[in-house]
């Protein structure tokens, strides 16, 4: 986690708080209005961002395992 962490606090703290809050949305549907966007500062923002889209990485990575797993337990059948 650590790994992704790290790459999406790179990558994703060249952005504008408002596209943070963008990519926020798009994790929480359908909760986007859990935060409150105003009064948040900037560096909680980007921690949530961060947060959020290295969970998303890491649940891809595991759908992507499964799938894997499930084509290898196909073949040894």
């Amino acid at each position: 986690m650590k790994l992704h962490v790290k790459y999406f606090e790179e990558k994703l703290g060249k952005l504008p708080v408002e596209d943070l809050w963008v990519i926020i949305e798009e994790l929480l549907l359908p909760y986007p209005n859990a935060f409150d966007k105003k009064s948040m500062p900037y560096a909680e923002v980007l921690e949530l961002a961060v947060v959020l889209k290295a969970s998303d990485e890491i649940r891809k990575n595991l759908e992507q395992i499964a799938i894997m797993q499930n084509e290898l337990d196909d073949t040894k059948s």
